[in-house]
């Protein structure tokens, strides 16, 4: 599954599956006052811990991007493609940034069932610079999948 982000200045990066296990796409925003990045992993069947799965996702995508602690943060939209990760009774907000910790964030979480044909979304509180990213993520998916979040 790819996304098209560039309209909003997202450049794709070469080899993600690479540094990232199951990367099927990655994109990143970076100017002189954002860093973002979009990740798309598919799997084959549910991790065994969600948390700490997306946590390991986080920090090499914040590497592979490249971010400045303190100077550079990084917010990142993830969109977890897996069977059967619709019907997780976690809300998705579970998933996402409680606060800035001037590192690496994530700032949404799509959840996308290719099987059932439906997605659930997350975000963190108020993106005013990066909702517009996470606003255009849900519209791609409503075009293939359902809205199923809560």
């Amino acid at each position: 599954m790819e996304l098209n982000l560039e309209k909003q200045g997202f450049k794709p990066v070469a080899n993600p599956g690479a540094a990232i296990p199951d990367c099927v796409y990655l994109a990143k925003r970076q100017t002189l006052n954002t860093n973002r990045a979009v990740c798309v992993v598919q799997l084959d069947q549910m991790p065994a811990d969600l948390k700490v799965y997306l946590k390991s996702v986080r920090s090499r995508v914040a590497f592979k991007v490249g971010f400045f602690p303190i100077f550079w943060g990084l917010g990142l939209q993830v969109v977890l493609v897996c069977p059967g990760i619709t019907s997780t009774t976690e809300s998705v907000l579970e998933y996402v940034a409680k606060f800035d910790n001037q590192w690496a964030i994530i700032q949404s979480v799509f959840f996308v069932d290719p099987d059932k044909w439906e997605f659930k979304a997350g975000r963190s509180w108020g993106q005013f610079l990066t909702g517009k990213y996470q606003e255009e993520i849900f519209r791609q998916l409503q075009v293939t999948y359902r809205d199923v979040s809560t």
